[in-house]
């Protein structure tokens, strides 16, 4: 992604603690990315000072879902997290790193949103895979 940096909080219905992520990098026409400073304070975080895979997860749904709310009506209004494909953690996170949330959307089918995504710490893949964001009916 070579877009110019967004700077802006992402607009989703999450708040804290529950919202994983801090700030719109990126947004493309089909692309976003999003970061996430892991903190000792956050209550996601494990005894060990990890941050659970599933939230690692939840971390990648909420910028699909960001995402879409950032193209302003060139896509469907993001809804429910409905499937998982091929998620994978790499390696753990850990806190005092900054996550590098990017999503792409892969295809719009119905009232589903298929979203590719990876979390990445310095450069370095941590977790991957496919989300599909279903919208209420």
């Amino acid at each position: 992604m070579t877009s110019e940096p967004v700077h802006h909080f992402p607009r989703l219905p999450h708040a804290a603690p529950f919202l994983l992520l801090d700030r719109v990098l990126e947004v493309r026409a089909r692309d976003a990315a999003f970061s996430k400073l892991v903190t000792a304070a956050d209550p996601c975080v494990a005894g060990d000072g990890t941050l659970p895979a599933a939230f690692v997860l939840e971390a990648i749904a909420q910028a699909a879902g960001a995402l879409l709310a950032e193209m302003e009506g060139r896509a469907p209004a993001p809804g429910y997290l409905a499937a998982v494909d091929g998620f994978a953690m790499h390696g753990p996170v850990r806190v005092g790193e900054t996550l590098r949330v990017e999503v792409h959307l892969v295809r719009h089918v119905a009232q589903a949103s298929m979203v590719r995504g990876r979390v990445l710490v310095d450069g370095v893949v941590r977790a991957e895979g496919r989300v599909t964001l279903a919208q209420p009916r």
